[in-house]
Formats: C-alpha cells, sequence, structure tokens
C-alpha cells in the first residue's frame, strides 16, 4: 500500500493542473490518504487477481489505480465527464499503461455487463433520485447492471449524518438496515469512512458479498 500511495502522491504534485478539474482529488496530494481508499486497497489485496473489476465514477483514477497495481487485469472504469476522462486515460497510461480500461460514459446506459466485483466509492448521485426507495432502487440497477457480481463495495453517506446538505441531501444517506434489506442473505462487512463533525459529513463503506 505504502509503495502506491508514495507514487500517486509524487504523480498528483506533479500534476496539480488535475485537480483544477476534479478538485476533490486534493486529498491524494496530502500525506494520509482517505480512509477508503485504504479500505479498497485492504480487501482487493486478499481477493483473486482473476476477477472482472467494474468500477463506477473513477473520477481521475485514484482508487482505480488499486486494481491497476494489484494486478488485476479485467478492469473496466466508468467516468462521464469527459475533460476528467481524457486525463485519467493519460494518468492511467503513464502510471501503468492501462488508460483502455476507462470509458467516458454513464454507467450503466442500456448494456448489461458479467462482473465478478463492483466498485463505487466517493460517489454520490442524489440528481438521480427523489426519493430514498429511488436511490437504493438505483443502487440495485448498478449492481444487477453488472451481471450480480460476488462482491460489491459500495461507499454511502450514511443516514446517522443529520444536518442539512443539499449536496448529500436526506434521501440518498443509507443506515446498514436500509443496506441489508437491499441485500437479504448477503455477508456485509462495513467501515466507517469519514465522520461528522471531523468530517463534512458521515460515511461507511460496505463489503456485500453473496454466501
Amino acid at each position: 500500500m505504502e509503495v502506491l500511495r508514495l507514487l500517486l502522491r509524487y504523480y498528483n504534485l506533479s500534476h496539480l493542473d488535475d485537480m483544477e478539474v476534479a478538485p476533490w482529488s486534493k486529498q491524494y496530494c496530502e500525506d494520509e490518504f482517505p480512509r477508503y481508499w485504504q479500505v479498497v486497497y485492504s480487501i482487493l489485496e486478499k481477493l483473486d487477481r482473476k476477477l472482472r473489476i467494474i468500477e463506477i465514477g473513477c473520477g481521475l483514477g485514484d482508487v482505480t489505480t488499486i486494481p491497476c497495481y494489484l494486478g488485476f487485469d479485467k478492469v473496466i472504469s466508468f467516468e462521464k465527464n469527459p475533460e476528467i476522462s481524457k486525463r485519467t486515460v493519460r494518468r492511467l497510461d503513464d502510471l501503468f499503461n492501462r488508460g483502455n480500461i476507462v470509458n467516458n460514459q454513464d454507467y450503466p446506459g442500456a448494456a448489461f455487463y458479467e462482473s465478478d466485483l463492483l466498485l463505487m466509492v466517493n460517489c454520490a448521485y442524489a440528481d438521480l433520485a427523489d426519493s430514498k426507495d429511488e436511490y437504493m432502487a438505483l443502487m440495485l440497477d448498478y449492481y444487477n447492471h453488472a451481471g450480480k457480481p460476488q462482491y460489491f463495495i459500495m461507499e454511502v453517506v450514511d443516514s446517522s449524518y443529520t444536518q442539512d446538505n443539499a449536496q448529500f441531501p436526506k434521501h440518498i444517506r443509507l443506515s446498514k438496515e436500509d443496506v441489508e434489506s437491499m441485500f437479504p442473505g448477503y455477508k456485509i462487512s462495513s467501515w466507517e469512512t469519514y465522520k461528522y463533525p471531523i468530517n463534512k459529513k458521515s460515511k461507511t463503506l460496505y463489503l456485500i458479498e453473496k454466501v
């Protein structure tokens, strides 16, 4: 983990202009990377490198570097913003010669995929749903379009966060019970990745596994 952290931090500090289109990636210029990045690394490093991975909303590819670095050959990442996507292609080419894994389009579109792991962290799609039921249905739709994979790594704004916030409205804030109701009979592990008021919001990362 430390080798990749140093590599990515150095690259980001050498390409600060990238942060102008994706300012949230400035956190990858700091000495300590976000908790969710560390958790994703710890999960992926234990898994079979033959797994097929789909990543939603990859941004500048800071999380995408993890499967690339660990040697996962079958990775597809989606980023709908064309300017961000263009930079992500260049960044992954520079670091791993893997720019071809980035797709500049909405996920899932009309397509259905076959995958073993769906990855969605540091994303919130409040504009795509008007209620909690709609938002939960959207997450399930993403999972189904990925072929109902063995693993789903999903980070969400936690329902324990009760402050008014237009960027993260209450209908996208999920509790553990909400997630369990979406995936009955699955093994579900969780990690707290942000905690209000230490952070601007509270978020939880879930590893959802078929059993």
